[in-house]
């Protein structure tokens, strides 16, 4: 389980760069959030559109690519680009002329898509009325096909489920496969699986089928024969108890390194968004911030650690005071977010620093690039022995002040 959420989150990452750094550059695009979006049907959005709320839902047409991040997304028009887009439901009716890159729990195709689909879900399902012009590519735990694949398909996932043609191969990692009465295979079915796959009547491959048992895991030293009496003959299990004591070292040692990349993974996935989100909210403040921070980076610094000691203080001392424990508990709240906050803009700065744009001239997609780019050198910094700790300080200092330098400009 815990390999498979890191994979996902590794994968998503990887999404988001391709994302951030591939697009093409822009110099300005369409930005809404709310709690719920909709672009209505007699709307047109000539250029990048970014999306962010509870609820998405796109019924007009967008001549550019879409990045979107909502608890739930419904595109229902036309898309004229790329579609970039995280939830927990998402569902595509409309016509997408370019790829379409997702994830989410639930992910439903009933339009078409002329390009690639690749998606991280836990279902995805290909509608009788949806198609896929090129690609499809999954990680997740089920796929259902009721609609054509043009090309290929290629999966990871714990169920799928063909019920239509697919003009290229089949390639998968499964626990089980299905292929309905519907389904025309052109090209060959390579599947990875414990169980055979299951042909129904009507269903063809036109190809060659070719099952493999998935590669089983090393014992890790234990005994290959079980004991079953108190004493063993000799050479009845060719692993020795040293090897025994160093699978049980191994796999100790293992979980742990396991469950801290996946907790890396997911926190940077999860400051990469909240970045987004500032970015989106918080756009023209940017330069400003930076500014601050390259014109006084030693006051930012100091400005940043004496806030930092000086605020838990200032709190302590307002929740000593009865009536002032609200007020003490809204300052502490604050003064957590303007920590998490910290990370953030220390890291847009260094990825525009890196990537040479001004923050003034910086399109949203450029912001996003520099985020992503920022955040990864700095959790790399951090993970180093001794240095990570200054790493860590230096970016919260610094981020604080910022905020305190910006705030005071701004107020002069």
């Amino acid at each position: 389980m815990i390999a498979k959420t890191i994979r996902f989150l590794t994968l998503f990452i990887v999404l988001l760069l391709i994302a951030t750094f591939f697009a093409a550059p822009v110099s300005a695009a369409e930005t809404r959030t709310g709690v719920n979006v909709v672009i209505k049907s007699d709307e047109t959005i000539n250029d990048d559109l970014y999306l962010t709320g509870s609820e998405i839902i796109i019924d007009g047409t967008v001549n550019g690519d879409l990045i979107a991040f909502a608890n739930k997304i419904t595109i229902n028009g036309a898309i004229n680009g790329d579609i970039i887009a995280a939830g927990e439901t998402i569902v595509i009716k409309g016509q997408v002329s370019d790829s379409v890159r997702v994830a989410g729990s639930t992910v439903t195709v009933s339009g078409s898509i002329q390009k690639d689909l690749v998606a991280f879900s836990a279902l995805v399902s290909i509608s009788p009325g949806g198609a896929v012009g090129r690609d499809l590519l999954l990680t997740g735990g089920a796929l259902n096909v009721n609609g054509p694949i043009s090309r290929n398909i290629k999966a990871t996932a714990g169920k799928i489920v063909i019920d239509s043609s697919v003009g290229g191969f089949v390639d998968a990692e499964v626990g089980e496969l299905k292929l309905e009465p519907s389904a025309d295979i052109v090209g060959n079915l390579i599947y990875r699986s414990e169980k055979d796959v299951e042909l129904r009547p009507g269903a063809r491959v036109s190809g060659e089928i070719t099952h493999k048992l998935p590669e089983k895991k090393e014992s890790g030293g234990f005994c290959c024969q079980p004991a079953t009496t108190t004493t063993l003959p000799e050479n009845t299990c060719p692993a020795s108890i040293g090897a025994f004591i160093d699978g049980i070292i191994s796999a100790f040692f293992s979980f742990p390194v396991i469950f801290i990349i996946a907790c890396i993974l997911a926190k940077y996935a999860m400051v990469l968004m909240t970045g987004i989100i500032f970015i989106l909210l918080a756009k023209k403040h940017i330069p400003g911030l930076m500014q601050a921070l390259k014109d006084k980076p030693w006051q930012c610094l100091g400005w940043g650690a004496f806030k930092f000691f000086l605020v838990p203080v200032a709190i302590a001392i307002l929740c000593f005071l009865i009536v002032g424990i609200p007020l003490g508990l809204a300052a502490l709240a604050l003064y957590l977010m303007a920590i998490y906050l910290s990370t953030i803009l220390v890291a847009l700065f260094l990825g525009i620093w890196i990537l040479k744009k001004p923050a003034e001239s910086a399109s949203t997609g450029n912001l996003i690039g520099s985020l992503t780019l920022g955040l990864l050198v700095i959790f790399a910094v951090d993970l180093l022995p001794f240095i990570g700790l200054f790493s860590i300080l230096g970016s919260i200092f610094l981020g604080l002040g910022m905020m305190v330098i910006y705030f005071k400009n701004i107020h002069a």
